[in-house]
């Protein structure tokens, strides 16, 4: 098992990647340990695609080993968030940079992209686009909801008179 530094490290140098953020995404939801099978069917990955990137997850200490149980013979893994890095993954911001691709900036070098860390007046001007933004995107989902709901009432009638 790596020791927390090594953890951390790697945690600094995990690169962002769909397949893992919807991992998380789909732990987080779930609330409770969680097998790679089960997340599997969750997010529709192979098992193999999955259990790969939980054990990524779980060498840069992002998951732990929960639990373990049998299962027609076989033992099953059941792994849940790390709580430091839950607070990481919670933060609006840091999901802001994920969907906008700037978790990392490129480094001098020409080698791999580097992780950044948002100073203050960085998160005071992210929280303040987030403030802006956040009442158009509920007033669009609002706008969903209704023609979603408008789309079924019709629906009905429809059944209702055929």
């Amino acid at each position: 098992m790596a020791t927390r530094s090594e953890q951390e490290q790697r945690r600094k140098t995990l690169r962002p990647h769909p397949a893992r953020d919807q991992i998380v995404d789909a732990m987080r939801s779930y609330g409770r340990p969680i097998s790679p099978t089960r997340l599997a069917e969750v997010t529709g990955g192979s098992i193999g695609s999955v259990a790969y990137h939980v054990r990524t997850l779980l060498k840069a200490g992002v998951v732990e080993l929960a639990e373990e149980g049998r299962v027609r013979g076989a033992i099953e893994h059941f792994y849940a968030l790390v709580p430091a890095s839950a607070a990481d993954l919670n933060d609006p911001l840091i999901g802001l940079q994920r969907l906008c691709g700037a978790l990392t900036v490129p480094d001098a070098a020409g080698g791999y992209p580097q992780p950044i860390a948002l100073d203050d007046p960085a998160r005071a001007q992210l929280h303040k686009l987030l403030d802006t933004l956040r009442p158009k995107v509920q007033r669009i989902v609002r706008d969903t909801a209704k023609r979603a709901a408008a789309t079924s009432a019709r629906a009905a009638e429809s059944a209702v008179e055929t």
